[in-house]
């Protein structure tokens, strides 16, 4: 089998295993909760722990971060198949595409936050303590304590750190891919609309910048409490 053939089918294979969406078949196992129709209806990690209690997240979160995440870069690995590391970057971006945009829950998803700490850790261990350091340090220390804000910061600083840190072009590229996937993902959020089947250039601007409709974070949560 040459090698074009097999990097296509470990890409492939990543998108599939990322597509398991974890956390709505530990809910309905645990909860007999469907995730899509509760909470934020988000079948991530977030709206699992609101659901049926945050200890649940502990089979999930290893599952997304080593199956989804670090496996699928390190098999294109020079450890492994060694298939270049623009192999291991299509491979980590296609864990994360597939956990956002699952093809087993009609293009649904979370928003691949442990998915990707597999998936850069296993490209460049450094990349990922810098871009953890820069949410968790800015959530901590500056007065701005909204995390959505500071990840989304974290990751357009990535191939900035990428650089200064002289990794290969391949990991760059990751780093570029990650933005447009997060982007496009708090976009959409599963739906271009909002919950009145509206769309408007500040709806998309607070999806982008804050990850959620409006602006005020304790006003969105009340919202989702009741819902």
């Amino acid at each position: 089998m040459n090698e074009p053939l097999i990097a296509l089918i470990l890409v492939l294979g990543a998108y599939l295993v990322g597509s398991i969406p974890t956390s709505l078949v530990v809910t309905k196992l645990v909860g007999n909760v469907d995730l899509r129709d509760v909470g934020t209806r988000n079948i991530g990690i977030s709206n699992l722990t609101n659901q049926i209690g945050a200890w649940w997240a502990v089979p999930v979160v290893p599952f997304d971060i080593v199956v989804k995440g670090t496996i699928p870069v390190l098999l294109a690995s020079d450890k492994m198949l060694d298939l270049g590391v623009g192999v291991e970057a299509a491979a980590g971006l296609a864990g994360i595409i597939g956990h956002n945009w699952s093809i087993f829950v009609r293009l649904q998803g979370g928003r691949g936050m442990a998915t990707v700490l597999g998936a850069t850790g296993a490209l460049s261990f450094p990349l990922l303590i810098v871009y953890g350091a820069v949410a968790s340090l800015g959530v901590l220390f500056s007065p701005w304590k909204d995390s959505a804000v500071w990840w989304l910061i974290a990751v357009l600083m990535m191939p900035v750190w990428a650089v200064l840190l002289n990794l290969p072009v391949g990991a760059i590229g990751f780093c570029i891919g990650f933005i447009v996937v997060t982007v496009l993902k708090r976009m959409t959020s599963n739906s271009i609309r909002n919950a009145d089947g509206q769309i408007s250039a500040e709806l998309l601007r607070n999806r982008v910048l804050f990850d959620r409709d409006i602006r005020d974070r304790q006003e969105w949560i009340d919202q989702q409490a009741g819902t």
